[in-house]
């Protein structure tokens, strides 16, 4: 069955059987720290800052070395690299420690006849080809895919930046490739009569028409530089899902086609929105996707749900997830994993990081995913433990300073009269004619798992409507709720 984990790849890359994946398609952060941040800090500083992390990333690769071949010749590319960024570059050093084991495991359980795509920008394309060739071997190096796209752009000390980098390598010289499945529509023309001098020998120009409309019925291979594949602000509107750095999926159906059968297991360890898992399940792939942030479920939920109809946990398994009070709880407790705690129960409530400030604090400033009220911020906080007057109090500080017009607590345990008088005191906040508290407590029980909808029983949030079965009259609804969402 078709999987998603989250946590971090290597961890769960370790776990997988030998030669027990077909491709490998990915696209690793590299030089996007600014949006990567928004979704994940703390993720990203590990990736990009050379620590303590990094160093003991560095010894268990010396140590690994001693019993395996590809982890011998990655720590020999690493050193030379140590001696190369030691004083000019420690972030892509800290970067390439991080990339280095991972595309070790990533080796080591692709298929004697599979391949991998690693898309990259060229800020670090140059230092990743060279560790795959310690890696996967220079020898199977099949191509450098250049894919450039157009886009506005105000840069007046270089040419505009308008292409990545993907790097293809097969595991073996026997590695998979179906030319004809990467082929593209060739209608090109020559008109006229008489001999072409850029020709060889004796063609004549009536030849090459023939063998051009021959062409013409089936396309022609693409190069490797591809033109044809819009990205950024000029991918298709219905496919963008507003997650940082989302690639179209006309670009891995093509890779996924010329380098895969029906049937095929195709994985991505870094799979962020899920559109290689979208162009997998397009195309009859099974498929497995990695992400270490519990905020890339609901764009791939939503667009495996839409296009698809697949249910997760029906169709698809999840794994790292919560599903139910337990899991929550042992996810709480976990501290090296506070924050995929907070983001999993944040975003329960709709919402999404805000773009347009500093995130890299805590609390953190969210917005709803509605883009008619993105203009609203709000401050949401996660509390595994029993909140106290003393947090609420705290809490009005960052509100004020974030210009925070709505403040969340969510709490596993309840919140006491004293701390709710706290928040009648804060007062009310007034959206579009209508007034909300400004201080807002959601307390995550077993009744949430049973159904999500009670969530709107606590919380009071622009844009929120639901009918709420009553005691009395067995149906009510808040008609300013439902004014919101008709405007």
């Amino acid at each position: 069955m078709n999987k998603l984990h989250f946590g971090d790849n290597l961890e769960i890359l370790q776990k997988m059987d030998d030669e027990s994946v077909d491709l490998i398609c990915t696209d690793p952060p590299i030089n996007t720290r600014r949006n990567y941040n928004i979704f994940f800090p703390d993720s990203a500083n590990s990736i990009w800052t050379w620590d303590k992390a990094a160093e003991d990333t560095r010894v268990d690769i010396e140590i690994k070395a001693a019993n395996s071949k590809t982890y011998k010749t990655l720590n020999e590319c690493l050193r030379g690299y140590d001696i190369m960024l030691r004083n000019s570059d420690s972030a892509m050093r800290a970067y390439l420690a991080f990339m280095g084991p991972r595309l070790a495991e990533m080796h080591r359980i692709l298929s004697k006849t599979g391949s991998i795509f690693l898309h990259c920008d060229p800020s670090a394309s140059h230092y990743l080809k060279c560790m795959m060739d310690a890696i996967f071997g220079a020898e199977n190096f099949k191509n450098e895919i250049v894919w450039g796209y157009k886009g506005p752009s105000h840069e007046k000390r270089w040419f505009p930046r308008r292409h990545d980098i993907i790097l293809f390598y097969g595991k073996s010289k026997d590695s998979y490739f179906n030319p004809d499945e990467a082929r593209v529509p060739f209608t090109r023309r020559i008109t006229g009569t008489g001999k072409n001098s850029l020709l060889k020998g004796s063609r004549t120009l009536d030849k090459v028409i023939a063998l051009e409309e021959a062409y013409s019925d089936q396309g022609k291979l693409i190069e490797d530089y591809w033109t044809d594949i819009y990205g950024g602000e000029n991918m298709l509107k219905l496919e963008r899902l507003d997650y940082p750095n989302q690639k179209p999926r006309r670009l891995y159906e093509r890779i996924i086609k010329a380098s895969s059968n029906e049937g095929d297991l195709v994985l991505d360890p870094f799979c962020g929105g899920g559109t290689t898992l979208d162009a997998a399940q397009a195309l009859k792939r099974y498929w497995i996707g990695i992400d270490i942030t519990i905020l890339a479920l609901d764009p791939i939920e939503y667009r495996l749900k839409d296009r698809y109809g697949l249910k997760p946990s029906k169709d698809y398994k999840i794994q790292g997830y919560p599903k139910n009070m337990q899991d929550v709880k042992k996810l709480a407790r976990d501290k090296t994993k506070h924050n995929e705690f907070s983001h999993w129960a944040v975003t329960r409530l709709g919402l999404t990081p805000s773009k347009d400030v500093d995130n890299n604090g805590h609390p953190r400033l969210w917005t709803l995913k509605d883009k008619k009220k993105s203009d609203l911020r709000i401050l949401a906080e996660v509390k595994a433990d029993k909140p106290t007057p003393e947090q609420i109090r705290a809490l009005q500080k960052p509100m004020e300073d974030n210009k925070a017009d709505i403040g969340v607590l969510i709490t596993l345990e309840s919140v006491t009269s004293d701390i709710h008088e706290i928040a009648e005191k804060m007062g009310k906040f007034e959206y579009k004619g209508l007034t909300y508290p400004r201080l807002q407590f959601w307390q995550i029980t077993d009744a949430y798992f049973d159904d999500p909808e009670t969530i709107y029983n606590d919380l009071q949030l622009p844009g929120m409507w639901r009918v709420r079965p009553t005691k009395k009259s067995g149906r009510h609804f808040s008609t300013e709720q439902m004014k919101l969402d008709f405007e």
